[in-house]
């Protein structure tokens, strides 16, 4: 018998933490994660082997996602290297399109989602519950991007792969009745940091209209701090929850130590390929007329002083940014909307934010 066949907590939450988390978060953790082992506390090959043994259950707490119109997977082709990715684009109901009063000439605003995952897991199915979501609720169309994954495609092929997405949601747009006036991009953890990559991209692209909104969910903004073991040395990180986080529940600093090095690698070329902006957005050379942001962080998360320091850094550029901390949640509360009435408050929050940009753009 080994550890995930076990019931006792081989991962119980941590003293410096316990404490400080919400209830129903806690109550959550304790039911589904902290009798299994996560896939940061085996080689990769192992969990590779048997992915879902090593996998949160999020499907046992997160909101069903309601019915769409239509929910059609295209694969795209992507040029580095050579190759396919699937992007699923999720159609409201007529009722969603009547009831929020989005569409304009025939067209409707999309959301192109980037799912978390760390770069290493997750695909389309990650985010499918909460795409149905904003897709009804908006009324918009969602274009969620079934990216490539490190080790096999480590940076910046998740980044060039959404690049790629994006660029083909722009050319397909008079297919698929959207409006590119009002095109936004969106994700989770790493997702999020692809979103945030992309919009600077797209800034600069002179090709493309002017993106409407990110939304930025738990986002991971600067790769430059994370060790490749061991802890963080307080006197060389700039961000405190790197330290005060280190053993919080679902992302503990190990497990994005194990994401960094299967993503960015641990050879010589790790520091300039975290000082690239599409590993750490926040180093961009210039934060300035970027699209409004929705930036919503976890308060136990060492990925939290991160958001917290790209919400700064965009409003000193200039640029919109509107910060949501959710107190007393961990790394990825938002996915636990089935059980969690903060989660639940989260989705309406992204709702309601999505359709005020794509109101006003």
């Amino acid at each position: 018998m080994d550890s995930n066949d076990h019931p006792s907590p081989v991962n119980p939450l941590h003293p410096s933490v316990v404490d400080r988390l919400d209830s129903t978060f806690s109550k959550i953790y304790m039911k589904h994660q902290a009798s299994q082992l996560r896939a940061d506390q085996v080689p990769y090959e192992v969990y590779d082997k048997d992915r879902e043994k090593y996998t949160f259950p999020t499907a046992k707490v997160v909101g069903s996602g309601p019915s769409v119109a239509s929910n059609e997977i295209y694969n795209i082709p992507v040029s580095d290297p050579p190759g396919s990715i699937p992007v699923q684009v999720y159609v409201p109901t007529p009722d969603a399109v009547a009831k929020t009063g989005l569409e304009r000439d025939g067209l409707l605003p999309a959301l192109v989602n980037f799912h978390g995952g760390g770069f290493v897991i997750g695909g389309l199915d990650s985010d499918e519950p909460l795409c149905r979501k904003i897709c009804q609720g908006v009324g918009c169309i969602v274009v969620n991007v079934g990216y490539r994954l490190a080790p096999e495609y480590p940076h910046p092929i998740p980044a060039t792969d959404s690049w790629e997405a994006l660029k083909w949601t722009f050319r397909t747009a008079e297919n698929l009745k959207i409006d590119k006036q009002r095109v936004g991009v969106s994700g989770l953890s790493a997702g999020a940091c692809i979103a945030a990559a992309l919009a600077i991209m797209a800034r600069d692209e002179p090709s493309l209209p002017d993106l409407a909104v990110q939304l930025l969910i738990v986002p991971v903004i600067d790769a430059r701090y994370v060790p490749t073991e061991g802890s963080c040395d307080p006197e060389k990180t700039p961000y405190q929850s790197y330290i005060d986080f280190e053993h919080a529940p679902m992302l503990p600093l190990n497990r994005l130590i194990w994401f960094y090095n299967l993503w960015l690698g641990t050879d010589e070329s790790r520091k300039e390929k975290a000082e690239d902006f599409r590993a750490s957005p926040i180093v961009a050379s210039s934060h300035e007329n970027l699209p409004p942001a929705l930036i919503a962080c976890a308060e136990i998360d060492p990925l939290y002083s991160e958001g917290v320091a790209y919400h700064a850094k965009l409003r000193e550029a200039g640029t919109y940014s509107k910060i949501n901390v959710y107190k007393g949640q961990g790394h990825p509360f938002n996915q636990w909307d089935g059980e969690s009435p903060t989660a639940k408050q989260f989705v309406e929050d992204c709702i309601n934010g999505l359709k005020y940009f794509y109101s006003s753009t």
